[in-house]
């Protein structure tokens, strides 16, 4: 999101005085950082790369050198601080992916569909002091469709974020611009999601277990479990209709092999769910 972010700006002509790229994580498949770099480079823009912003002075970097009018925050997991986001004049504002107030915080979207929600969105916001609760300037609403992966909407999420941005633009720079404050005891909170939490829980219904494997598929981490002692990634699954009635259950036992699909139908707490694609994980 942060490089069509930024290509979309240059794109629409609008000056770019500096780029600062946070470093992404280890576990993360689609590696960005590079994209930006040498866009940045290709285009004479400054850019920094960090991890926490504390590795340089950045207030004194953004102040002096680089002296911004508005700045964007896209796809940042840290708290900027008030010496920075209190810089640039016209203000500093986050794109955060769900409609605010509500999903503050980690991975919304990730949250969005494991906890079975029909739509999510993008926010763009004045930064402040507080999670995701500055004075909110627009939002757009993102359907989420039975059986989006959250690749699928990711892709929706990006596409919402640069017409946000390029939408507000003209009044964000005017100062004409209406602002609906926050509550800050108004809305909800997500945990951050590590991959080891991707664990399924095969006690856990049918559609719980569905929407845990969808919200996590590549190029997040995976929704996995255990067979024979070896960790097992489950990429691709979906719920049986209809199913038999078990009145012996053991959630997680196999009960169908498909071998002209290459697929499983294992019990869950409450149905069955059939395995459609698998990796063996270290």
């Amino acid at each position: 999101r942060g490089y069509i972010t930024l290509k979309t700006l240059y794109d629409y002509g609008i000056e770019i005085v500096g780029v600062i790229s946070l470093e992404q994580d280890k576990h993360e498949a689609e590696k960005y950082e590079n994209k930006i770099s040498n866009f940045s480079r290709n285009f004479n823009i400054p850019l920094f790369e960090t991890k926490w912003l504390n590795d340089k002075d950045y207030p004194k970097i953004i102040s002096d050198e680089l002296n911004p009018d508005i700045a964007f925050v896209v796809g940042c997991r840290i708290l900027i601080p008030k010496d920075i986001y209190s810089i640039p004049s016209k203000g500093m504002l986050g794109v955060h992916d769900s409609l605010l107030p509500e999903y503050r915080g980690f991975s919304p979207l990730n949250w969005a569909i494991i906890n079975g929600e029909d739509q999510t969105g993008v926010s763009l916001f004045y930064l402040d002091e507080l999670t995701d609760c500055g004075d909110i300037v627009a939002q757009k609403s993102i359907p989420i469709g039975f059986n989006d992966t959250a690749p699928e909407v990711y892709d929706k999420v990006c596409q919402a974020t640069i017409d946000i941005i390029i939408e507000a633009f003209p009044s964000l720079l005017s100062g004409n611009v209406t602002r609906k404050k926050q509550e800050y005891s108004v809305g909800s909170f997500t945990c951050k999601r590590c991959p080891e939490d991707g664990i399924i829980d095969w006690s856990q219904s049918t559609i719980q277990i569905y929407n845990k494997i969808r919200a996590l598929t590549s190029p997040y981490p995976g929704a996995f479990t255990f067979y024979k002692n070896r960790k097992m990634i489950i990429w691709d699954a979906q719920p049986v209709n209809n199913p038999p009635k078990y009145l012996g259950r053991i959630p997680g036992r196999v009960v169908k092999i498909l071998l002209n699909e290459g697929s499983v139908e294992v019990l869950t707490g409450d149905g069955i769910i059939k395995i459609k694609m698998i990796q063996y994980g270290n």
